[in-house]
């Protein structure tokens, strides 16, 4: 997906260095970046993702809440070698994300079409607040869902910048949405998860092809998901 992706100039800036799970490219992305994240090719529910930062002199390991340290790369290298085994992982840049009461936080957009040759439509919206001492944003590591009003309201944002900020996130994903849709024919559903950076710099983390709805169903308003479940409903007809 990142390299269908890569394809299009417009998308280039928004997404983080990813690279395959090398020996080489682990070396590579740790020598080039402070902080790094390894995690499934295809990962489901935020399992098994590594948050790798580099000290002066030490590395630290992070995964849910347990911290590791070691003194040596190639330490590093071996403890995640045997985690893994041979499933297929990925190395990706670490985005410093913003935060939202003191949690790091990112938006899950749902974007459908109600058939093969209809245009892809922005159908659903939400922030992901994440869990106290986690560093991944889902509901299973004990993450909140947020209605996109009250995340904007909890950032402070000014009123003319909301508006923008949600354009740009619609634009983004309906683009992605757009670009795989070349290298997916058939799917009518995708869940684009979109970090923001301190400065409101914009990043595509992964496009979902089966993404859960659970976050909106636990949202007080219901319009999204009753949309969101209309248009799977009509897609699947």
């Amino acid at each position: 997906m990142h390299l269908a992706m890569n394809n299009n100039l417009v998308l280039q800036p928004h997404l983080p260095d990813t690279k395959k799970w090398t020996k080489k490219n682990f070396y590579k992305m740790l020598k080039d970046y402070q902080s790094i994240v390894v995690k499934p090719n295809n990962g489901k529910q935020g399992k098994n993702i590594y948050f790798i930062e580099k000290g002066q002199s030490i590395y630290t390991l992070s995964i849910n809440k347990e911290t590791k340290e070691f003194k040596r790369r190639y330490q590093v290298y071996s403890y995640l070698t045997e985690a893994i085994g041979d499933k297929e992982f990925i190395i990706q840049r670490e985005i410093n994300l913003a935060k939202i009461d003191n949690r790091r936080f990112d938006f899950r957009i749902i974007v459908q079409r109600l058939s093969l040759k209809s245009p892809w439509e922005v159908t659903g919206i939400l922030a992901r607040k994440g869990g106290s001492g986690y560093k991944v944003t889902n509901r299973r590591h004990h993450g909140t869902a947020l209605a996109l009003e009250e995340a904007l309201n909890k950032l402070g944002i000014p009123e003319h910048l909301k508006k923008r900020l949600v354009n740009n996130i619609k634009e983004l994903s309906l683009l992605a949405a757009e670009t795989l849709g070349q290298s997916y024919p058939k799917q009518t559903i995708f869940g684009v998860d979109i970090g923001m950076d301190h400065k409101g710099n914009l990043y595509i983390f992964e496009l979902n092809l089966w993404p859960l709805l659970g976050g909106f169903r636990s949202l007080e308003d219901r319009t999204q998901i009753k949309r969101i479940m209309a248009y799977k409903k009509a897609a699947e007809n």
